[in-house]
């Protein structure tokens, strides 16, 4: 267990990230405005599915490695590199921004986690990592790419 603590509070922030991250894309969910509507708010509804299984699989992962997931919002908020949403309007362009800029963040936290995860010969969470960091850097590409004008 000793030899697991730094990997499992890297995996635990990330944890409480991803439940910020969650709860922003809800939040510009529900308050997109403008013409790309139709195209995004779906688009979000897959995102907040993927960001829940991603939870559930960290949060089980920390369990089998000896760890107990973070389970309050109060330890996120404590934890989390991300930065919490306002609760505005919002067009397609700005959420989709703050989203590729929560997803390169995000990315370089599982990269620190694949990094432990390798020097202590943990092949399954360098994997399970390495699963998530793959759907992140494809969502950086194809949203960057909405963006490009």
């Amino acid at each position: 267990m000793d030899e697991n603590k730094s990997l499992i509070f890297q995996m635990n922030k990330v944890v409480g990230d991803l439940h910020v991250f969650k709860t922003k894309v809800h939040n510009y969910h529900w308050n997109l405005v403008g013409e790309h509507f139709f195209v995004v708010h779906p688009m979000l509804d897959c995102v907040m599915c993927e960001i829940d299984e991603q939870i559930d699989e960290v949060a089980e992962r920390i369990l089998m490695i000896g760890g107990r997931p973070f389970g309050s919002l109060e330890v996120y908020l404590k934890h989390t590199v991300l930065a919490e949403a306002e609760t505005k309007a919002y067009t397609a362009e700005e959420a989709v921004t703050s989203m590729l800029a929560d997803f390169r963040l995000l990315l370089s936290e599982f990269n620190i986690i694949m990094k432990l995860a390798e020097d202590l010969n943990d092949q399954e969470t360098l994997g399970l990592m390495a699963n998530i960091g793959a759907i992140y850097q494809k969502h950086i590409w194809m949203y960057g790419a909405w963006l490009t004008k």
